[in-house]
């Protein structure tokens, strides 16, 4: 039996080539697609060795090699608008507001999944992979009550948190083929398919700003540095430099009047450009408030049944342990807050805040 066609997301790297190389050793028709979302001014020649990985170049020449050695097709689509329009303009303005934006979650969702998916009719694919380390559960897992999100087998490389915004329609097509496995692994799996880019290192930054910091997109703003008592202790070149949790890198010395207790970033004042500080303990916060709520456990709730309260495990930091709360959701679902059961510090606005009940993903929000 000839198993339909997948359309399989190459970014480039040893993740999706492996999720490619898997799927066709199953008996998958493959057709590989490279998103190309940016570009650098530089040309890849131009660019230092240690940053060519990340440039978009070298990500396109990269998949078309795995491609040329597995004997798929391969297609570069150029969605370099798209992204522009709907992250890095985003990105952009959720700084310039004092927030901390999270700008893969919605990629995942807007851009990548939403683009790929828009290119399956085109090449007659009946499904969608990629490369990310989750694991979707349905039918076939004994799921009955639709399909599910759950985290990948290996807490380390588990990616769940990045693609809460996904909706369910997106995940009935998609397929994540190294859910179950580990990065060794994969590297392992990789150099046994004979993959270019078994030893490929990953990439730790935002890919459209890797070979810089994103402080460099902003203009200085000269500004004030004011202790939550109202004391100035400094000057900033913009408050888009900094976020709500940062303890190095405030060119204050770090505590006020020569005290004992280290200062923290505990608030930012777009409008005034004012950078707030103050002890550890004025980053607690145990409540929270969320926006764009992406709710993906419709077996558990309705909007014909708001308000109601889950207990659930949630992550504010993608790195982070899940922690005990409680959320309840709110108009339609789109909206919830979340009791935590102990304060966490450094939260801050544009922040996700994801929910789990075991290694499901139930859905998460936008932190306002």
């Amino acid at each position: 039996m000839v198993k339909p066609r997948i359309l399989v997301g190459m970014s480039g790297g040893v993740d999706s080539s492996v999720a490619a190389a898997l799927l066709k050793a199953e008996g998958f028709d493959i057709v590989g697609v490279t998103l190309q979302l940016y570009s650098y001014e530089e040309t890849l020649e131009e660019t230092d060795e240690k940053k060519q990985h990340c440039h978009p170049l070298s990500f396109i020449e990269d998949a078309k090699k795995v491609a040329e050695h597995l004997q798929i097709p391969h297609h570069v689509v150029n969605h370099e608008e798209l992204f522009r329009t709907k992250i890095i303009a985003p990105f952009l303005k959720a700084y310039e507001e004092g927030q901390t934006p999270l700008p893969c979650a919605r990629c995942n969702r807007d851009v990548k999944t939403s683009a790929l998916m828009e290119l399956c009719q085109s090449f007659g694919a009946e499904g969608l992979a990629t490369g990310h380390y989750v694991r979707r559960l349905g039918v076939e897992e004994g799921i009955s009550t639709g399909v599910q999100l759950h985290q990948g087998s290996d807490p380390r490389r588990d990616q769940s948190f990045f693609l809460f915004m996904l909706s369910l329609s997106q995940l009935d097509l998609l397929q994540f083929p190294l859910g179950a496995l580990s990065k060794e692994e994969t590297r392992l799996k990789a150099k046994n398919f004979g993959l270019p880019v078994a030893e490929t290192p990953a990439s730790q930054d935002l890919c459209f700003i890797a070979k810089k910091s994103y402080k460099t997109l902003f203009s200085e703003r000269p500004g004030d540095i004011v202790h939550e008592n109202g004391e100035v202790l400094g000057t900033h070149l913009g408050h888009q430099r900094y976020t709500v949790g940062q303890r190095q890198g405030l060119g204050i010395g770090g505590r006020a009047g020569g005290g004992e207790e280290a200062l923290y970033v505990v608030a930012l004042d777009a409008k005034s450009n004012r950078v707030t500080v103050g002890p550890r303990c004025s980053l607690a916060r145990s409540l929270l408030t969320l926006s764009e709520v992406n709710w993906l456990a419709h077996d558990l709730q309705t909007e014909t049944c708001p308000d109601k309260t889950h207990g659930v495990l949630v992550r504010i930091r993608s790195s982070q342990v899940p922690i005990p709360a409680t959320v309840t959701l709110k108009s339609g679902l789109r909206e919830a807050t979340v009791a935590l059961s102990s304060p966490d510090y450094g939260i801050a606005p544009g922040q996700a805040c994801v929910f789990y009940q075991g290694t499901r993903v139930l859905g998460g929000g936008w932190i306002i």
